[in-house]
């Protein structure tokens, strides 16, 4: 008995160790490291920070200036398409992770710099499209053109860097969250994992929800498909065909582990919008009910059943709480406190555990 409470004490001393160095081992013994810089850590820091008065250029080659820009020709138009790659041209096969811009912004936003942050310091290969820019027209909106943007950026890296084939990763916020599992459902044999927050699940439904808003996302939506997504119209139809909820249950039990979250307390994408897809995927007995979905979206917050004394210290590091988490078939649900957000390393370092 003495040799072993020896051994578990150096494992606890061990563990700790690791903690504090902010080094998280892998089932494989990859040693990964966490962002460190605590304005990096999630979307509401970043925003409040000083970064955002720098011109995008110049914020990228401040912070992650091993980044660089690239121009990608299109399959689908023969157009240049701007990205932006980093490989550290070392000599083993990486990881990939493609990075995907939220519905406001292009290739170049500031809410990205944490991904170059990660594949700099991870030696992950990165690639972040621009797939038409902001989704404010016909041409973006994961439009067809959009989407095989992505699927080019995604070859663009394979053909210039030693890219692990069984780690390919595919991850966004908002927008980005929405294109994200888009392309997880269209595409699942792609990736190992796809790591979507806070997104858009239908855009018929978000209509509904934001039509009276101050912000311009409605009008957005409008121009995109061609009129309001009202029903039995040619815009509804448009809608329905640049939507997750018609694609994602192709990924359900594929190799692809999928992971959602939603802040409970979301002012722009309600948190239904990302259970709906949880229940795309999940196993029969661990649905949403309607019931459930319209109290969390009308109360922000879960209803006392669903509530559980579950936390990840990588939600804590943000300053945030994780209110429920939820693993069924391969998708996992995080439901989080506060508004729109993303925490960074949280979904970084989930993604670099999985392999296909």
């Amino acid at each position: 008995m003495k040799t072993t409470w020896n051994s578990v004490i150096i494992c606890f001393v061990l563990s700790v160790t690791i903690f504090a160095q902010k080094k998280y081992p892998d089932p494989q013994k990859e040693t990964i490291r966490l962002i460190t810089g605590q304005i990096y850590k999630s979307f509401e820091r970043l925003a409040r920070s000083e970064i955002l008065l720098l011109p995008k250029d110049q914020a990228w080659k401040e912070n992650v200036p091993e980044v660089k820009t690239v121009l990608i020709r299109s399959s689908a138009d023969s157009t240049e398409q701007p990205a932006l790659f980093y490989d550290s041209k070392s000599s083993h096969k990486k990881p990939l992770l493609c990075a995907l811009h939220s519905w406001s912004e292009d290739y170049q936003q500031h809410y990205s710099i944490p991904y170059g942050i990660w594949a700099v310091q991870n030696d992950w290969v990165l690639i972040l499209p621009d797939y038409r820019g902001p989704f404010t027209n016909p041409g973006s909106t994961l439009s067809q053109y959009a989407i095989q943007d992505i699927l080019d950026a995604v070859e663009y890296a394979k053909k210039n860097a030693k890219i692990d084939e069984s780690r390919v990763y595919i991850t966004g916020f908002s927008g980005g969250g929405m294109a994200t599992l888009m392309m997880a459902g269209r595409y699942p044999d792609i990736w190992a994992g796809a790591a979507a927050w806070v997104p858009v699940y239908d855009l018929v439904q978000w209509y509904e929800s934001i039509k009276n808003a101050r912000h311009n996302y409605s009008k957005h939506i409008i121009n995109s498909c061609g009129g309001p997504p009202l029903p039995g119209t040619e815009a509804e139809k448009e809608c329905r065909k640049r939507s997750v909820s018609m694609y994602l249950k192709n990924a359900k039990n594929k190799n692809v582990q999928v992971y959602i979250a939603a802040a409970v307390a979301d002012k722009f994408v309600p948190p239904g919008q990302a259970i709906r897809a949880f229940n795309d995927l999940a196993f029969e007995n661990d649905l949403f009910s309607e019931t459930d979905i319209d109290y969390i979206n009308t109360n922000n917050k879960l209803p006392a059943h669903l509530e559980s004394s579950f936390s990840d210290s990588l939600f804590t590091d943000a300053g945030l709480e994780c209110l429920y988490n939820k693993k069924s078939a391969n998708v996992i649900l995080k439901i989080f406190s506060g508004n729109h957000n993303i925490i960074y390393n949280a979904g970084l370092y989930w993604l670099s555990r999985q392999r296909r």
